[in-house]
């Protein structure tokens, strides 16, 4: 038996956590033994508790891949469980403590798609990239060529790779009843067509692009047709106010969060992913194809590995939203078409997308690693090369900087403020102080939140009678203003954390435990 311990830093309901939580449901225990470890109040730990895995919660971890004060809890976990594979998800802190592990292998899953950075594809970051990868993991998994691709880019041996695709749980399918019951719900009527989109409402996901093409089928093609955005994020407002002004708001209907996802699949005619930042393999887009939804996606990342152009969908370019229309009008209006999609989508899912195919797949993938030689676990030597190479890399970084006569920069603690605009008390109430906060672009941290405060949502208007500018109420509205403290890079013309430029009146797209907001930075101080 193989006894395999899974490490996940997730504290909400991802990708990543959905394959953990598949896997654990379907693997054979006769010939495998699963230990899930992850952050303390997890919200995976309920959905585990049902497929009688061991699970172990541990302090720290949460939402962090480097995590160094849960070293050395995650060696103590890791010797005590003695296992022959550790595989990780989001979690390099996991990767080195099982270096540790006498006779353990690593693995790690890289579930995401995006653009690696310049500082990685060349010079000492690639070498540092490449090194830390290879020394800290016997194998890798990628959910997607586009996965692998990144990897490579990145330096790592393409034969330490596997591609293995994503899998789902056919979703139900609903009585023509309940289906009635729901479009009733949002004013669909028989003779329409839904079409939906389902993603966080970020700027990379495309919304806007979706928004264009409905605007266009609507008003260029007369296709009579809703067209559901199910879920939140940061650029919820925006589409709204786009579609306000569209005038399209009985046309284009936001459905907020939604728990039952499958209920919505199935009044789908065609389901839309139109990513451009970031995108593996779409579990939507799965879930969708397991009873027979097609789809018309982006060129972006994992969809061409789901999507097979003109069988089961349509695959266009990002930010086309003219060719998105057209793709979408074909299925639509030419039955022969919709049919064949929809017979397609059943048999590529049957095929390549189960749950059963993805358990099996990860099952020989175990096999496979425990019968390779193991990568030596690390020593004093290891870590101290690792140190020099990390240490030669920043020093070579900044002396190309210097070089190429760029401005030199340093570290310092830096607080900042930023007030959202038209939020809510539930938002507000929602925020803690002394926790992290995000750039929900580009889920990026951008600080600690040391303060936060609520003042009156005010716009104004002009009095018709008298011509004097007056306040005008807003609802419930109100403005939240956050005070955070970051540790930024400072040169002379500019500041960021990460990625984030810190400059006063720059939009800020923030969000948090249970919050979302959109706004601006107000302030700095040094």
């Amino acid at each position: 038996m193989i006894k395999v311990v899974n490490v996940i830093s997730d504290t909400n309901i991802g990708g990543a956590g959905k394959c953990v939580i598949n896997f654990c449901k379907n693997y054979d225990k006769k010939k495998f033994e699963v230990v899930v470890v992850l952050p303390k109040d997890s919200k995976l730990i309920d959905e585990l508790k049902a497929t009688e895995v061991k699970i172990i919660e541990i302090d720290g971890l949460k939402d962090k891949s480097w995590d160094f004060k849960s070293l050395f809890k995650l060696i103590k976990v890791l010797k005590g469980e003695h296992p022959d594979i550790v595989h990780t998800h989001a979690s390099s802190t996991a990767r080195l403590a099982a270096k540790f592990i006498k006779d353990c292998k690593v693995v790690f899953t890289r579930h995401s798609v995006f653009p690696v950075s310049e500082k990685i594809k060349k010079g000492i970051g690639r070498l540092l990239y490449k090194t830390t990868n290879e020394l800290l993991s016997d194998r890798i998994i990628a959910v997607a060529e586009a996965a692998k691709e990144n990897l490579v880019d990145g330096g790592i041996d393409p034969e330490k790779i596997d591609v293995i695709l994503n899998g789902v749980e056919n979703i139900k399918k609903t009585s023509t009843e309940a289906k009635g019951k729901l479009r009733k719900k949002y004013n669909i009527e028989d003779d329409e067509f839904v079409v939906g989109i389902l993603a966080r409402l970020e700027e990379v996901k495309g919304h806007e692009t979706f928004v264009e093409a409905a605007k266009i089928l609507l008003e260029e093609k007369k296709v009579k047709a809703k067209f559901l955005i199910l879920g939140t994020g940061s650029k919820e407002e925006s589409l709204k106010k786009k579609v306000k002004e569209l005038k399209l708001e009985d046309k284009i209907i936001f459905t907020g969060f939604v728990k039952n996802v499958h209920e919505f699949l199935n009044i789908f005619d065609v389901q839309v992913n139109c990513s451009f930042g970031t995108e593996a393999t779409s579990l939507a887009l799965l879930e969708g194809m397991s009873i027979g939804v097609p789809a018309v996606v982006t060129d972006y990342g994992g969809n061409p590995g789901v999507i097979t152009n003109g069988e089961n969908g349509y695959i266009v370019p990002i930010k086309s939203p003219r060719e998105t229309a057209n793709a979408i009008e074909k299925i639509l209006v030419n039955k022969n078409i919709f049919d064949h999609m929809k017979k397609k989508s059943l048999e590529i899912f049957e095929n390549k997308f189960t749950v059963g195919v993805y358990t099996k797949n990860i099952q020989d993938f175990y096999i496979k690693v425990e019968e390779e030689p193991k990568i030596k676990k690390v020593n004093v030597l290891d870590i101290f090369i690792i140190l020099v190479i990390f240490i030669v890399g920043i020093v070579g970084y900044a002396y190309i900087k210097k070089d190429d006569g760029m401005i030199a920069s340093n570290t310092q603690k830096i607080v900042y403020q930023i007030r959202t605009n038209e939020s809510s008390m539930r938002a507000y109430e929602m925020i803690e102080e002394n926790t992290t906060i995000y750039d929900s672009l580009k889920n990026g941290s951008i600080g600690t939140i040391i303060k936060k405060e609520v003042e009156p949502s005010i716009k104004y208007g002009i009095n018709t009678e008298t011509g004097e500018t007056v306040p005008n109420d807003v609802d419930d509205n109100v403005e939240i203003v956050f005070t955070i403290e970051a540790q930024a890079t400072v040169t002379d013309s500019s500041i960021s954390v990460g990625d984030y430029e810190i400059k006063v009146g720059n939009e800020a797209y923030v969000r948090g435990k249970g919050y979302a907001g959109i706004g601006y930075i107000t302030s700095i101080e040094r």
